[in-house]
């Protein structure tokens, strides 16, 4: 055993030969012994240790002027981590015995060896080492558990909050954790900072996001403090929760509406709280927690800000809005056309029937009607949404169900959504579109000898007059016959290159009027048919 410190020894005995000899036959160093000192009656004796308090006291059981009892009686009492070994004789063996029981670690009876006193000390030396071990043990726990006792408190009151408990372990563990609060009533806020995904991904460090926490923690403390004992501790990342003693049932919003204006005034953001209503007893505090994250869910309405108290939404959680059906059916049909115009402001209409001014309906309620309507439109373009589109709504909709925090969130995504539907619709109608003006203008083509109106084109795409005649502007930038006349002004240059005459050009192209021919051909070209035909033969 590598002993890296020595023991002080103290030797007592009224025979100088034999505190000579225990002292001068062995190299107490050697063992992790040094000898402290010596005296030869039991009052000098009783001095040296009170002056020297050794580790290990060696001590004759009969001693002139005070016996090795009496001393060991005194000692204990001085020096209760001290070792004691008494020598005795077989005379007083009894009293050895005695000694023991009374708290002497051991006795050596006279004559003993050497090796016999050293194997005692020996034992008491490694007593004082597992002891002061197992001292420096436990001192480091309590140390730890000292440092520990805030994240001790954190888990303990997160545990409270949400589950029930009989009130004897309530207060064992409140009495462990030195909870510091006066009795009942006892109010719940809940705080949360708003904004908190803006300010994540806003450019600021996980250094700067987390002292702004611990900065609006420090300040619901002294704000609560302020009025009366309580305890704040977190309860996830962006969310604390306040327990206080309450002496009215209106100080709890007061406190909370004092713990929004300091965070605003003293720190970087602002919070919304929601306040639960007081309860009386400790194991009641899960009920007015459950009220207050009730409350506090209200936010979603403001965006934050505010503070909720329950008892001004008890009677609002049981309004349940009408789902429109009639303005959805609206709704879907204006998104089926492609109608942006009006799918706005069929979308503004459905909001304003769920916002009530006085008695907001329970916002999981609304979201729930968001969700609906977000998968209504949804499935009413299921067969319109192309793969490359699929997506982008299947993000706008994971956006809408799990990570919109308030109404104005969902509000935008939902036109979002419909602005997608509206722009999938618009692609597909002008695809189709695109389809029917090449088929048209394929056939106005392959038919510009024939003198036909624009009935006759509609015909064959079997659309109607005036629905073809808009489309074709839309898609063309020009009319029907607009188009038409190009097209024949384009062929009669091409005829006319080819050395046609200007009655054959005519005829060709629908023409059975020459002179109403050149006359169309001039106003386009801003040249006669002749002059085409000389110019374009000079150019070559």
């Amino acid at each position: 055993m590598g002993v890296r410190e020595l023991y002080s020894m103290i030797v007592i005995d009224d025979i100088k030969t034999v505190v000579n000899g225990i002292v001068n036959q062995l190299e107490w160093k050697e063992y992790g012994i040094e000898i402290a000192g010596t005296a030869l009656d039991g009052e000098s004796g009783l001095k040296l240790l009170q002056d020297k308090k050794p580790d290990i006291i060696v001590t004759d059981i009969r001693m002139p002027k005070l016996s090795g009892i009496e001393m060991t009686r005194e000692i204990l009492e001085l020096l209760p981590h001290s070792k004691i070994i008494f020598i005795s004789g077989y005379s007083d063996f009894d009293n050895a015995r005695q000694a023991i029981e009374i708290g002497v670690f051991d006795y050596v009876l006279k004559p003993f060896t050497s090796k016999q006193f050293l194997e005692t000390v020996l034992k008491a030396r490694d007593a004082i080492v597992r002891e002061r071990e197992h001292s420096r043990r436990v001192t480091e726990m309590e140390i730890k558990l000292r440092e520990s006792m805030p994240l001790l408190r954190q888990e303990y009151l997160g545990m409270l909050v949400r589950y029930s408990s009989d009130p004897e372990t309530i207060e064992r563990r409140w009495e462990f954790l030195e909870i510091d609060m006066e009795d009942g009533p006892y109010a719940v806020l809940a705080a949360e900072l708003d904004d908190q995904q803006d300010t994540e991904h806003g450019g600021q460090t996980i250094r700067e996001i987390e002292l702004n926490r611990f900065s609006v923690q420090n300040i619901l403390e002294e704000t609560i403090r302020n009025f009366t004992k309580g305890i704040v501790f977190r309860d996830g990342v962006s969310r604390f929760i306040g327990i206080f003693t309450a002496a009215d049932v209106d100080r709890p919003v007061a406190i909370a509406e004092k713990c929004l204006e300091n965070v605003v005034r003293y720190s970087k953001c602002t919070i919304s709280v929601g306040v639960g209503l007081t309860v009386q007893e400790k194991y009641e505090i899960p009920r007015a927690y459950r009220q207050a994250m009730e409350a506090l869910s209200y936010n979603f309405y403001t965006g934050g800000g505010s503070v909720f108290d329950y008892r001004n939404i008890m009677v609002r959680k049981q309004m349940s809005p009408n789902y429109p059906i009639e303005k959805e059916k609206e709704l879907l049909f204006h998104i089926r056309t492609g109608n942006i115009e009006k799918t706005m402001q069929d979308v503004d209409t459905i909001f304003l029937e769920w916002e009530y001014i006085q008695h907001l309906p329970s916002p999981e309620r609304i979201k729930v009607l968001y969700v609906e309507l977000a998968m209504s439109i949804h499935k009413s373009l299921i067969r319109l949404i192309d793969e490359s589109d699929q997506p982008l709504f299947e993000e706008k909709m994971k956006e809408l169900a799990y990570r919109s925090s308030n109404i104005k969130d969902m509000q935008q995504l939902i036109k979002e959504i419909c602005l997608i539907g509206c722009r999938i619709v618009e692609s597909e109608q002008r695809q189709q579109a695109e389809k029917i003006i090449d088929q048209a203008i394929f056939y106005i083509k392959d038919h510009l000898h024939l003198n036909q109106t624009v009935s006759d084109y509609a015909r064959q795409v079997h659309l109607s007059n005036s629905y073809f005649a808009n489309l074709f502007k839309k898609m063309t930038g020009m009319s029907v016959m607009q188009f038409v006349v190009n097209e024949r002004m384009e062929k009669a240059k091409e005829l006319l290159v080819q050395h046609y005459s200007i009655q054959e050009v005519a005829e060709a192209l629908g023409y059975e009027d020459r002179s109403y021919f050149s006359e169309v051909f001039k106003k386009q070209t801003g040249l006669t048919p002749k002059e085409f035909k000389v110019r374009h033969s000079i150019k070559v």
